[in-house]
């Protein structure tokens, strides 16, 4: 297997165990000479909604699972799908940005595909009742769950990775609670910060260093995120923008495209051009097709 130790909160695992400071779950172990994949990070195009897939080392961590209503479910007609296409075995991380159903839907047909996945989620939301109901339909307990405080820091083989927490009522303005996650490995770089809005990005612009590559976007291109400080404290080469074709919320605002392209911003756009996806060329971060 390609790879060294890497670290969550602290705890030493392989690229097949995974350890968020609470506990070390084994994944699985396949034995015997695997071709090393490169490190990607893909961008799906699930409609209105998030998901991004981290893939590094022998490790996939999914951020946020797309979104699920009677009509459809993201995770069954595409995510599911996808990760098969990209040769996914098994996924170490699904990390829920916050509880809102266009971020967290497709996460019950994720699992029965790959039960193994260990779901972390914000502690703010521990007892935030669209959560609880979801982890009941996916059969899953809260004890299940690593509930994350505000700040966790750790590896996953060269890459650093560090969540914030905003903390926030669990039941009330979830979009405040977004986590934000961070992922370096001192060259290739990228920030995601869920559906949060322009005052928690000013609560923690200046408080980490979010220079990065890649953003995506927040909450789907909306004005209420993404601000010009923002943008400044991350200074990113891409900003992917995450929406359904002709969604009813009229995302990417036209406020915040221009706003990138005037910052000297590459936009990419999941309604316009489908899944949008990176890999390491040399130490940074490049577009490729999928």
């Amino acid at each position: 297997m390609a790879g060294g130790p890497s670290s969550i909160g602290g705890e030493l695992f392989t690229p097949k165990n995974i350890g968020l400071g609470l506990a070390t779950v084994a994944i699985g172990f396949v034995a015997g000479w695997v071709w090393p994949q490169p490190t990607r990070l893909t961008f799906l195009y699930v409609g209105q909604g998030d998901c991004a897939v981290f893939q590094h080392d022998g490790t996939t961590i999914l951020i946020d699972s797309g979104p699920w209503n009677p009509k459809s479910d993201a995770g069954e007609r595409v995510i599911v799908p996808k990760l098969r296409q990209m040769g996914v075995s098994g996924i170490d991380l699904i990390l829920l940005s916050h509880p809102d159903m266009d971020h967290i839907g497709g996460t019950g047909s994720v699992l029965k595909a790959y039960p193994n996945a260990i779901i972390a989620a914000s502690a703010c939301f521990r007892d935030n009742k669209q959560l609880l109901k979801q982890l009941t339909k996916w059969g899953r307990r809260p004890s299940d769950i690593k509930w994350l405080g505000p700040e966790l820091k750790g590896t996953v083989g060269t890459f650093n990775l560090r969540i914030d927490c905003p903390q926030t009522d669990p039941d009330e303005e979830t979009n405040d609670g977004s986590m934000l996650v961070r992922i370096d490995d001192g060259a290739a770089s990228a920030v995601f910060s869920g559906d949060a809005p322009s005052k928690v990005e000013e609560a923690f612009g200046g408080a980490e260093d979010w220079h990065a590559e890649i953003m995506k976007a927040g909450h789907h291109g909306s004005r209420s995120a993404t601000s010009e400080d923002w943008i400044q404290a991350v200074h990113p080469e891409y900003a992917v923008l995450s929406c359904g074709l002709n969604n009813e919320y009229h995302h990417p605002h036209p406020t915040v495209v221009n706003r990138l392209k005037s910052d000297g911003v590459k936009i990419c756009r999941t309604d316009l051009e489908g899944d949008i996806r990176f890999e390491i060329a040399g130490r940074r971060f490049e577009r490729v097709k999928p």
